[in-house]
């Protein structure tokens, strides 16, 4: 609203008067009470303006409007120096009342307006996770070669019992020249050095780029002790001159087992190699083993399969030498193993038909849509020898979508004599059903040698054998109450070694919210061992054990399972429960 009053040189001030007036250029005076009545008329049309702001540049204009320079409430102090001493603290007083008021409800109103704002656009934005990934957009990504290729080499080796080892923590690509070398049995003075030149960051060449993910295997050894089996994949780096077959970064997946001397030969090593070679290239595949030299394996061999009319060098292997076990602290005298080693991108060439190991790096899309969108589709298509395709005899996504909604296979692919997987699990439908909880009693329990905070257990959930499990509990039991204690088993989960002990399962606990107090989740006394526990509303079949690590299920689910104020387990406010009550 456009100021009435007048300016200073418009204005005179009464000589005597009991009540001081201001004299307005077209004589008209006003009264300290009439300002007052004026801004308060402002602080009405203020309200009615901001109230009506839509968005927050209209509520911040229509406060510049009001309280900038130029604004009615800010013109109202120019009156101040024609006031007399007892009046002036009367105007400033009612000025700064009426300006704190429109400030704080011009802040309140631009708050609530930037909320709005937010949502409008996280709206506008949202993506539909539960759709499939399959587009009919002509620039759908793919999943790149070599992740598929890693992934795949990766789940055969899980599903042998082999510990997967990707943290940061544990398997740095900046790496030290010990762990990189001196510990793989290769000092400073090697010739076998000199295949593996990288890239130094240090002058006194203490810290380097690591050529081999071997030195994750080291690392390792320090932590855990025999027996294990690992298989760490990643990212390395050599001085190489870059041409069509040789790269200065590259991906390696290493596999280590260790166990005591004697269990492990080069037979069982054989055997490894065999079945992963067999299960990436087809169950036909000739493979043969050639005498090689490494300096952390003794007998060492490199490995060729016969492919496309020619044999091709793949990886290599080799018994772990008794040095390495000797630097690592491990005595080779009770311990041994077998190790072996391949470039990621030598299988994907060899899968896909590539050429140039040049082409995995451009992310040049004409090259990445050539290939399917997962591994399993390109390796049917290189178990018949159709590999190098080109772009336009590969199936387009909406041709792919199409044949997975109508149930068929791609033409010409062969039928696969393995047994049909159950399907994924659909993001949207993961709940706890997805979950196999089971009712079950501990009938052993003992503590672990090489772990102050486990113990190991026998846990009898109904199945023809006790679970081995293991449960981080020595904090908050002691050992003499664990057996015969009634717990609720995750049983749905593949087995993993915890510090060496093979825990097939989980043992389900709730703890105070800052950790300080752990219990076990306790079935009804009367819930018969191994029932399933279920939840009212979830009625779904549980998931297989792969889809449980796959989809990350528990990720999803454990974030709404919580105890309630009479301290029993609820699934998003429903209770845990079996055919006896309720679990707490």
């Amino acid at each position: 609203m456009a100021s009435t009053y007048a300016t200073s040189s418009s204005v005179s001030r009464a000589s005597s008067s009991s009540s001081t007036k201001l004299f307005m250029a077209d004589t008209e005076t006003a009264s300290i009470e009439d300002i007052t009545a004026q801004l308060k008329a402002n602080k009405e049309e203020f309200d009615t303006k901001i109230s009506a702001a839509t968005t927050v540049a209209e509520a911040e204009a229509v406060r510049v409007e009001y309280l900038g320079k130029k604004g009615p409430i800010n013109k109202v102090m120019s009156f101040m120096r024609l006031l007399p001493n007892e009046d002036k603290p009367k105007l400033g007083a009612v000025v700064n009342e009426i300006k704190s008021e429109l400030e704080t409800l011009a802040k309140d109103r631009k708050t609530v307006l930037e909320v709005e704002e937010i949502e409008l656009q996280m709206e506008a934005e949202r993506i539909d996770v539960t759709m499939p990934g399959l587009s009919k957009a002509p620039n759908v990504g793919r999943r790149h070669p070599l992740s598929m290729t890693m992934e795949k080499a990766v789940d055969i080796f899980t599903s042998l019992g082999y510990d997967t080892v990707t943290e940061c923590k544990d398997s740095p690509e900046i790496e030290t020249d010990y762990f990189c070398f001196e510990a793989l049995n290769c000092p400073k003075d090697h010739p076998a050095r000199d295949m593996q030149d990288t890239f130094y960051l240090t002058e006194d060449m203490g810290s380097l780029l690591r050529t081999h993910t071997s030195a994750v295997q080291i690392r390792q050894l320090g932590k855990r002790k025999p027996p294990l089996r690992m298989v760490s994949p990643g990212r390395v780096y050599r001085k190489d001159d870059i041409d069509a077959t040789h790269s200065m970064i590259f991906h390696q997946i290493e596999i280590l087992a260790l166990d005591e001397r004697g269990k492990l030969n080069i037979g069982h090593l054989k055997g490894t190699v065999e079945h992963f070679l067999r299960e990436m290239f087809g169950p036909e595949i000739d493979v043969r083993f050639r005498g090689s030299y490494f300096p952390f394996t003794e007998p060492s061999m490199e490995v060729d399969v016969f492919f496309r009319g020619k044999w091709l060098e793949v990886l290599g292997c080799g018994m772990v030498d008794p040095n390495v076990l000797e630097m690592a602290g491990i005595d080779p005298n009770k311990y041994s193993g077998f190790a072996a080693g391949f470039g990621v991108e030598r299988f994907a060439m060899v899968i896909h038909g590539i050429t140039d190991i040049r082409e995995f790096y451009k992310n040049d899309e004409r090259f990445l849509q050539q290939f399917p969108t997962f591994y399993d589709q390109g390796l049917t298509a290189m178990k018949k020898g159709d590999v190098g395709r080109a772009a336009s005899d590969v199936a387009k996504p909406e041709e792919i979508a199409a044949a997975i909604a109508a149930g068929e296979r791609a033409a010409g692919e062969k039928p696969k004599k393995k047994k049909k997987k159950a399907p994924p699990a659909a993001a949207g439908e993961i709940d706890v059903s997805k979950l196999d909880i089971r009712v079950g009693v501990i009938t052993k329990a003992w503590t672990h040698e090489e772990a102050d905070k486990l113990y190991c257990e026998h846990i009898d959930i109904g199945e023809e054998e006790p679970r081995n499990i293991a449960s981080g509990l020595r904090a908050h039991y002691n050992l003499e109450d664990l057996e015969g204690q009634r717990v609720l088993v995750l049983a749905n989960l593949k087995t993993r070694k915890l510090v060496g002990f093979p825990s097939h399962g989980m043992v389900l606990c709730a703890a105070s919210e800052d950790g300080s107090k752990v219990e076990f989740i306790e079935p009804p006394a009367d819930a018969e061992i191994g029932e399933r526990v279920m939840v009212d509303g979830f009625d779904g079949e549980p998931a297989t054990e792969n889809q449980v690590i796959k989809k990350k299920m528990l990720n999803a689910i454990f974030p709404d399972l919580s105890t309630n104020s009479q301290g029993i387990a609820c699934y998003k406010g429903e209770p845990l429960s079996t055919s006896a009550g309720p679990c707490a």
